[in-house]
């Protein structure tokens, strides 16, 4: 989903999009940014899309759920 208004989480950093899925790929683990724990694809995570305003680059991270997302938001002073 993007966000209609993205959230700016410091410097030249904005949330511009969010979404929860899975996806039948369970070779795929990622590490979770807030948490550390792995999230395998194919088990329900969500994904955040970072904008990078300066070069104009997106990063996506893909985290646990919302409550370790939440938790990655409050580390910005901005959030």
């Amino acid at each position: 989903m993007q966000l209609a208004t993205p959230h700016h989480i410091g410097g030249r950093y904005y949330v511009e999009a969010v979404s929860v899925g899975r996806d039948p790929d369970s070779a795929t683990v990622r590490d979770c940014p807030s948490c550390g724990g792995h999230v395998f694809d194919d088990e329900w995570h969500l994904v955040a899309t970072v904008l990078d305003q300066a070069s104009d680059a997106r990063q996506c991270h893909v985290y646990c759920g919302d409550d370790c997302f939440r938790g990655w938001l409050r580390l910005f002073a901005g959030a």
